[in-house]
């Protein structure tokens, strides 16, 4: 404990001196306070709180994770090629203690300016407001949807041919991946019904929801909302995501909704409808995204450190870099690719490649907040809790030790 308390105290001095810490913190101010004068919004407050909050944290979290990761690969590598780890490791010091303790230090350089952006933005948009906890439709999963509709969607007359030649398993694939956009038409004078659970005896909830009308014009939507004791009217004229106030105490079960109007409404329960659960303020939504945040920059700086550790540093530097693009844009080439059937053999390969690469990333980039935070949805202490043990401790633990197993291996 005291070897890695002296690593990360040496490794925090070196970046102060470095004039890396000043720099960030630099940065992330000129951010903060230059966005709101540049930044165009709907005309809303609330738009434009949203906007503020998603991208003015989500631009100084974007800096600290370029820059952490890049000044992580060198962390070891410059100091093998100066010849000077050999110094540090005969005091002695572990090499695990060297790796995670230089870890350890930048993260406390992302939390720290993490924090002063963080405090920025409270400062800025005030400690007011409530975050409300999201409860989604009970349905069967997409996999199980995809499975269930693959016989009528093959036997289908409209199905194009070359889906119906295609593998079972692309076909389920693809079936499962639109399984969230599949729409459900509520015809004027009908009712739809969907189950919630978790919000017995809840009150002041609410629905959240965004309808579409059948050719995608501004028409009147006119309806009303049951959920138990609770109601809630809705009479809107706009296609933007609207909440509606349920008057009464919340019973967990169904949901039902009434369509009042002359028009069929559209929407996706997947991802158009969620119950709105009153929660805490908008400080200790705050604080939970941060400390998510913290965790990823955590994982992030071990990734590198660990590069850093088995490769030189400019081949660090490459590969981390390529692996933080690709697993920004793998999300979007699996979606878009257009031979989605791999009728090609090197589509094939390059998709296979894509989606391990998706896989791969996923727990950084589903785990960020900015979202949730931004649309006053809470960031769950469940979420954070698993997001911290795996990215803020057992991760970085496996990622120091390879990298003390891939220097001893090096001649350091």
């Amino acid at each position: 404990m005291i070897s890695l308390w002296r690593i990360f105290w040496l490794e925090s001095v070196s970046l102060l001196r470095s004039k890396t810490v000043a720099v960030l913190l630099a940065a992330s101010a000129a951010w903060m306070f230059a966005f709101p004068h540049f930044a165009a919004g709907d005309g809303t407050a609330e738009g434009a709180r949203e906007m503020y909050l998603h991208y003015s944290l989500g631009g100084v979290f974007a800096i600290l994770l370029v820059s952490l990761l890049a000044s992580a690969t060198g962390a070891i590598a410059s100091e093998r090629a100066a010849k000077r780890l050999q110094l540090t490791v005969v005091r002695p010091v572990s090499l695990f203690a060297v790796a995670w303790g230089k870890a350890a230090a930048h993260v406390a350089v992302g939390a720290l300016t993490l924090a002063f952006a963080a405090v920025v933005a409270l400062a800025h948009l005030g400690a007011g407001g409530k975050c409300s906890h999201v409860l989604k439709p009970v349905m069967e999963s997409e996999r199980e949807e995809a499975a269930r509709m693959y016989d009528a969607y093959m036997a289908d007359p409209e199905t194009p041919e070359a889906v119906k030649q295609a593998k079972k398993s692309v076909v389920l694939r693809l079936l499962a991946q639109r399984a969230g956009d599949h729409y459900q038409t509520i015809a004027a004078g009908s009712s739809a019904h969907w189950r919630f659970d978790g919000a017995d005896g809840v009150s002041n909830a609410s629905v959240r929801l965004r309808f579409s009308t059948m050719f995608d014009s501004r028409q009147d939507v006119a309806g009303e909302f049951t959920f138990g004791g609770a109601k809630g009217i809705v009479s809107n004229q706009t296609q933007a995501v609207i909440e509606v106030p349920l008057k009464g105490a919340a019973g967990g079960g169904v949901l039902e909704f009434s369509n009042l109007g002359a028009n069929a409404l559209m929407l996706r329960p997947r991802k158009d409808i969620g119950v709105m659960v009153p929660a805490d303020g908008f400080p200790a939504n705050l604080l939970r995204s941060y400390l998510t945040m913290v965790s990823i920059l955590a994982l992030a700086v071990s990734f590198g450190i660990f590069l850093g550790a088995a490769l030189s540093r400019p081949v660090a530097i490459f590969t981390a870099m390529t692996v933080l693009a690709l697993g920004e844009m793998s999300p979007g080439v699996v979606d878009q690719y257009p031979d989605q059937l791999e009728t090609d053999r090197r589509d094939r390969i390059g998709l296979a490649i894509t989606r391990f690469t998706e896989r791969m990333t996923r727990p950084v980039s589903s785990a960020s907040p900015l979202e949730r935070l931004s649309r006053d949805e809470c960031v769950e202490w469940g979420s954070l809790l698993k997001v911290a043990v795996c990215d803020l401790v057992l991760l970085p633990a496996i990622l120091a030790a390879l990298s003390a197993l891939a220097v001893s291996r090096r001649d350091y």
